[in-house]
């Protein structure tokens, strides 16, 4: 498990863990996308480091995301603009309603695949 943000009070505030299936990386998030709790790597410079190795299909899966702000949305929207210009593919999976509405008034939804479900998620990157 890799942490990427600040820890407020001994509390981690993001937390990442990644697993791999078929050549796709899985990013499980857990926590909350902010400003507030980012210190020296941001999500998606964690992304850009993951482009540099070599990942190129990426599956978020936001089941435990419980808040994203503003500068989160921006985090994803940068994230999914590296990984399409280097050739790859960025789609969400398991959002919560909450953050769905923030992801259709922020018109997101037109640009990522976002999936309810994991299997229908890594089944969809061998489908192109």
């Amino acid at each position: 498990m890799l942490s990427i943000a600040a820890r407020l009070k001994g509390r981690e505030k993001l937390v990442i863990s990644t697993r791999e299936k078929n050549d796709i990386l899985i990013v499980d998030i857990e926590g909350e996308i902010k400003r507030s709790d980012i210190t020296d790597v941001t999500l998606h410079q964690w992304i850009k480091q993951q482009l540099e190795r070599g990942k190129r299909k990426i599956l978020l899966n936001f089941e435990k995301v419980d808040f994203i702000d503003s500068f989160g949305v921006g985090e994803i929207l940068a994230s999914y603009i590296s990984t399409n210009n280097l050739g790859g593919k960025l789609k969400l999976v398991k959002i919560s309603k909450k953050l769905f509405l923030i992801f259709q008034v922020t018109m997101l939804t037109k640009v990522l695949e976002i999936f309810d479900d994991e299997q229908v998620a890594l089944e969809s990157f061998f489908k192109e």
